[in-house]
């Protein structure tokens, strides 16, 4: 059996944070929730992830000071990201993603199907 893969939600909106945390975890993800860039990136510092899901928008820093801080740490800059954001999507947005080599950018209210299975192709389950 092998074990069960680590995912992060990061996320200021701590009700729509469990409700993804508990979809994940019905698909046989382990998931942890931190609610501000300064508590995720010390978890992602910490252990270690197979998948990180950002928000953009949240106290202590947002999703992208998140990836610029990580991406200065040895094998934490090759974790898939997904961004899961209500922010509007522009072409700053898009670019400021593709510069982090984030795998996928959800726009809040999403594709649930979509979403889990980007996350089993990403996560290969």
């Amino acid at each position: 059996m092998s074990e069960k893969k680590q995912i992060i939600i990061i996320e200021d909106e701590i009700q729509f944070a469990k409700m993804v945390k508990l979809r994940l975890e019905s698909e046989g993800y382990n998931v942890h929730i931190a609610t501000d860039a300064y508590a995720g990136t010390q978890e992602i510092l910490k252990k270690d992830f197979d998948l990180i899901i950002l928000d953009l928008m949240m106290p202590a820093g947002g999703g992208f000071s998140i990836l610029e801080r990580i991406n200065k740490f040895p094998g934490k800059s090759i974790i898939p990201v997904i961004i899961l954001t209500g922010k509007n999507l522009d072409s700053q947005v898009r670019k400021q993603a593709e510069a982090h080599h984030v795998a996928a950018i959800f726009h809040k209210p999403y594709d649930n199907q979509e979403f889990v299975g980007l996350i089993h192709s990403l996560l290969r389950t």
